[in-house]
């Protein structure tokens, strides 16, 4: 018998409408955990560089972990993974959500869908345990989420079905557009929905009644209640239900001063209480929202009470949102802000990315480099919400300059072959709403080496910034406590590979981000712990952490294999070279040139090319993968020898 894990994998082919049920080996499920390494693993197999995001062949894969569908906390997540249409060029991209849908596929008997091919029309995928169908969504081509989600319940008779679902950014193949799931909670970054939008994908429902079994419940329940004990207690875990995300607003703007405003020109801004979380629950929150098995409950569902939106109500917005269509692009008005990410919500956008497409054009018409001829007639003042309102209806339907715009801000900058500076980001992928220059150096890092492109998710150091909540921590971790200072050069290299790699174990079993990333209240001697207790298999911290590097070396091989690598490992100018003009860190730019290098030695990483050594793939059982980047390798080394760097 299989415990934790199901062991099964969905594949469908949109193309011939083959529906396939695969057996997930012991020896893979035991190597790439489950979640994002499972993901990782068969995006690397099945889609080389030679296949392009839109293509048929492209894969779109929902992945789940051993511990999604327990009693464990906070273990809800689902990982979708594709070659993504976003990055410029195109690499690994995947995006996480919470909700309910990964337990529903888990009680399905899934830990993994993989989908290829493209339907010949709009179609939805209907799953009901092992009865699994092709449906006609030709009516709902078209419809927003929360409509589209309705139709499908109501068609299918059941209101207690899980629906993930692109609104009409996807359908539209908007590059940053996101996959939705219970009608709020959103897999953002890398243009996931524009993947499944390309094959014709409106919906995957999913309705399951089977068990997830544990191989030693008592132990497992023991695990899980002393962990769901400490985090009542955490004051991290606390602060998120009290204000949910929103809690940094504040910190952000006046204790560290790294708030976005306008494109990041500035990390302050006066008047940023606006955005407080203490004002959204004073005034804006109508209940508070968990994921499934979770204890934090930091999710918001909110109501705007008066103003031009009043009345207007739905889940949302946390903080990258509530900065990207807010501050990001010169709004601080709350009820605005709400309604922005409400908007974003009905058509599957990604937040970061639509809000950093915005803040471009609102700087290069600020700096002289767009007019209204680019326009097509539309003022691009900064903070005008009427334009913003307009551009998000017009992003989404690929109306107009909201058609450039869709196709995210560096696709944008070359499209008028100018403004690249402006752009934020990195790879092709905007930033989220941090700045390195004021967050912390070792974010700095994680934004230049990321694996999605500019990501703060993948690589969470806040280590860096809970020192003062977890005392001991940090010198536990690293050794010395001056690594805590967020703008010291200590130990950041060693922290940020640390908590990268951890990710990669919490994103596999699938644990949030607010259980360990965050907060700490799971360590990964719980991970091991609990994982145990689930599967049957003794699992260390050592081991687990081992795991999460091998995840992070596989997901780096595969933008070597399209030729990213050292070159490509920079942050935007603006953070290296412009001082942070004002603030809590005035003066202070990102020591990039001096901080890299050491993190490649650090993960194990070729100092010319940035590409793993191969001793060090050898070590994580990756030995085919060293094989395969040989020829890609010497291609680099051409190319900076061609440079002359």
């Amino acid at each position: 018998m299989t415990y934790g894990w199901n062991g099964k994998r969905l594949r469908v082919d949109l193309s011939s409408g083959k529906v396939t049920i695969e057996e997930i080996p012991e020896r893979f499920r035991e190597k790439w955990l489950g979640g994002r390494g499972f993901n990782s693993a068969v995006l690397y197999e099945e889609v080389g560089p030679d296949v392009e995001p839109f293509d048929p062949d492209n894969r779109l894969i929902f992945g789940v972990g051993p511990l999604t569908g327990t009693f464990s906390p906070s273990s809800g997540r689902t990982t979708i993974t594709s070659r993504s249409p976003l990055q410029y060029p195109s690499g690994h991209g995947d995006a996480n959500m919470g909700g309910h849908f990964g337990a529903e596929l888990k009680y399905a008997g899934y830990d993994q869908i993989v989908i290829q091919g493209k339907a010949s029309h709009p179609v939805y995928l209907w799953i009901n345990d092992d009865k699994v169908e092709i449906r006609d969504a030709r009516h709902l081509w078209g419809k927003r989420v929360s409509v589209s989600d309705a139709m499908i319940k109501e068609e299918l008779r059941d209101q207690d079905m899980h629906i993930a679902l692109i609104g009409p950014a996807g359908e539209n193949m908007v590059r940053f557009a996101c996959i939705i799931n219970d009608v709020s909670r959103a897999a953002g970054r890398t243009g996931m929905g524009a993947v499944m939008g390309s094959k014709n994908l409106k919906a995957i429902a999913v309705r399951g009644s089977n068990p997830v079994c544990v191989a030693d419940p008592k132990g497992f329940f023991r695990v899980c209640a002393d962990l769901r004990e400490r985090m009542r207690s955490d004051p991290m875990v606390q602060m998120l239900y009290d204000q949910g995300t929103w809690l940094l607003t504040m910190p952000a703007n006046y204790e560290q001063g790294w708030f976005c405003w306008r494109n990041f020109q500035k990390g302050f801004h006066p008047e940023a209480s606006k955005l407080s979380g203490e004002n959204h629950r004073d005034n804006f929150l109508a209940h508070r929202e968990g994921c499934f098995a979770c204890p934090i409950c930091c999710g918001r569902y909110s109501r705007i009470g008066n103003g031009e939106y009043a009345g207007e109500r739905g889940g949302g917005p946390e903080y990258e949102t509530l900065t990207a269509v807010g501050p990001k692009i010169g709004l601080l008005d709350p009820g605005s802000v709400i309604h922005n990410s409400f908007l974003l919500n009905e058509y599957g956008m990604d937040s970061c990315s639509c809000g950093g497409a915005i803040a471009w054009a609102m700087e290069c018409w600020e700096k002289g480099l767009l007019d209204e001829k680019d326009t097509g007639g539309i003022s691009l003042e900064w903070g005008d919400q009427k334009t913003i309102d307009r551009l998000l209806h017009m992003i989404a339907n690929r109306e107009g300059f909201g058609s450039i715009l869709a196709e995210g801000a560096y696709r944008s900058a070359m499209h008028f072959n100018r403004g690249f500076e402006y752009t934020m980001t990195i790879k092709g992928h905007e930033m989220s709403q941090d700045d390195p220059r004021g967050l912390g150096f070792a974010f700095g890092i994680g934004f230049a080496t990321g694996r999605r492109g500019a990501d703060h998710l993948q690589g969470l150091p806040c280590l860096e910034l809970t020192g003062a909540f977890y005392p001991g921590l940090v010198e536990k971790v690293l050794g010395t406590k001056e690594a805590e200072e967020r703008l010291s050069t200590v130990k950041k290299p060693q922290m940020q590979k640390y908590q990268e790699d951890v990710k990669a174990v919490g994103d596999s079993l699938t644990m949030c981000t607010f259980t360990h990333s965050w907060s700490f209240a799971v360590l990964p001697e719980d991970m091991a712990a609990i994982l145990s207790a689930a599967v049957g298999r003794q699992y260390s911290p050592e081991e687990l952490i081992h795991i999460g590097g091998r995840i992070v070396h596989l997901e780096r091989a595969y933008w070597n294999r399209v030729l990213v690598g050292r070159l490509e490992d920079k942050n935007p100018e603006r953070f290296t070279k412009e001082p942070m003009p004002e603030g809590p860190n005035k003066g202070t730019v990102f020591p990039e040139k001096e901080l890299l290098p050491k993190y490649y030695e650090v993960r194990g990483w070729d100092s010319e090319t940035g590409f793993p050594k191969e001793e060090v793939l050898h070590d994580y059982d990756l030995e085919s993968v060293a094989i395969d980047l040989r020829p890609y390798r010497q291609a680099y080394l051409k190319r900076l020898e061609s440079l002359g760097t």
